[in-house]
């Protein structure tokens, strides 16, 4: 390997044909991270022998996806979009009497994006490695621990904190959660506080200055207490207190309060989950906020069959009360899981903007059918509609119609490491709609997208002393 001009060096080991010259980007740090992980991998398997339990996972999933108007209709004279993602990671485990610890690698890119390239094939990346998780748990007595560091956090059905799965990156959260369990009665609280990192002296930004030119949480805690009542009935209740600093004033911090409460109930063949969630303080804006969600998702099994209907309705603001503009007052999910609610084309992912704070009805019958173990089918068709009349430039839009979903989704469970699965996504616009997206006159009058993504998640090493 030799230097040639400043920020590149060339390979001279390895095959490349003729005339091949391979210019990437030299990053120092990068390579210097990838060298201790290495090392610290190679130094846990040699010396296994000293943990009372250790085991190395892993998860490749690549997804191949045909858009055609997924999260917006396109114009027709966009072609049919196709491409495949992967998440690549390992996950190191480790765990004694008193102590736990986690470290989750992971890569995520779109094939061929690497940009170690030449005209002949695409060589590698400077870019990708990732830190999804690293924590460690410390336990405090039988019934209680404290967990430190970046994590993720699934809550109730994950509607209001979630992981987000369906993203190749995931969603994890840089906080300090304290958890109780005792008799079937859960508790958790988290807190944490964010700064930038000066990238040339890789210290903290102190707080005279914005966390982010896109103002993202500054500070995100909550407390949650979930309690199983019996075999039938479960429920909880939740306090999340999420900060924005003001734009201006930066150290001035804008504190958006959500409370909420969350039920699930079984009985026999019936099964329903219930949410009921209610937010004030400010908006990031610095706006006062009053917002609610409120969702109703019961169902009846019937042999193989599960038929429900489900209604969600979160609040917006109305163009035609004179209060308008004046609060924030559609309802915020913001850490919520996104795809596994309001169809899986993500037309409405940030309800703000989904919906020009007009705030969203979605009612959702659904069929799934479990043919056995290993095949399962689902399909939900969603019937969407504004919950407020919206504005869009100075003309009020009283038509509420959004248009309607259908979502089919197949898994083939083949083993407990391999999954499969795929999907068909199609929906029916309405002029409303188009007005919502901003979509063009020459948009698609048929938006549809379909995807196939296979999970391979082996358990490579396990070692129990």
């Amino acid at each position: 390997m030799s230097k040639t001009q400043k920020g590149h060096i060339i390979l001279n080991y390895g095959y490349y044909p003729a005339g091949d010259i391979i210019y990437f980007n030299e990053r120092p740090k990068d390579m210097k991270k990838n060298v201790v992980f290495i090392a610290f991998v190679a130094w846990l398997l040699a010396t296994d022998s000293v943990f009372a339990q250790f085991s190395v996972s892993a998860e490749i999933r690549p997804r191949a996806e045909m858009n055609n108007g997924a999260m917006k209709p396109l114009a027709d004279t966009v072609s049919t979009f196709y491409y495949i993602s992967q998440r690549s990671r390992i996950n190191l485990d480790y765990a004694r009497d008193k102590y736990q610890m986690r470290i989750s690698i992971q890569d995520v890119r779109v094939w061929g994006s690497g940009d170690i390239y030449t005209s002949t094939g695409v060589f590698g990346s400077t870019m990708g490695i990732d830190v999804y998780e690293a924590w460690f748990r410390l336990k405090i007595g039988s019934k209680s621990n404290i967990t430190i560091g970046r994590q993720e956090l699934n809550l109730d059905d994950q509607r209001i904190f979630s992981s987000r799965n369906w993203n190749q990156f995931g969603l994890t959260y840089d906080a300090l959660v304290y958890n109780f369990n005792t008799n079937g009665l859960d508790m958790h609280a988290m807190v944490s506080y964010n700064n930038r990192m000066d990238e040339k002296t890789g210290f903290p930004v102190d707080d005279t200055e914005l966390f982010n030119d896109n103002n993202r949480i500054k500070t995100l805690n909550f407390i949650h207490v979930r309690k199983k009542f019996n075999e039938n009935i479960s429920g909880s209740a939740m306090v999340v207190g999420t900060g924005f600093q003001n734009e201006s004033q930066h150290g001035t911090i804008y504190l958006t309060g959500t409370y909420g409460l969350w039920a699930a109930v079984i009985f026999n063949q019936f099964d329903a989950l219930v949410n009921l969630y209610f937010q004030n303080g400010h908006a990031q804006t610095g706006k006062e906020v009053s917002a609610y969600l409120f969702s109703l998702n019961p169902g009846y099994s019937i042999g193989k069959f599960r038929i429900g209907a489900g209604i969600d309705y979160l609040s917006g603001d109305d163009a035609n009360s004179s209060n308008f503009g004046k609060k924030e007052k559609t309802f915020n999910k913001f850490y919520g899981a996104v795809f596994k609610f309001y169809g899986l084309m993500n037309y409405f992912s940030y309800m703000k903007s989904s919906t020009k704070n007009g705030g969203l009805v979605d009612i959702y019958p659904s069929v799934k059918l479990s043919i056995n173990k290993k095949h399962l089918v689902n399909g939900t068709f969603h019937l969407f509609s504004l919950a407020n009349a919206i504005k869009t430039g100075e003309t009020v839009v009283e038509d509420k119609n959004l248009g309607s979903e259908l979502d089919l989704m197949y898994t083939y469970k083949a083993g407990p490491e391999l999954n499969i699965k795929c999907g068909f996504s199609y929906y029916f616009d309405t002029e409303t709609l188009r007005k919502v997206k901003g979509a063009s006159d020459n948009y698609s009058y048929s938006p549809y997208w379909a995807w196939v993504m296979v999970t391979f998640t082996p358990r490579l090493f396990s070692s129990e002393k």
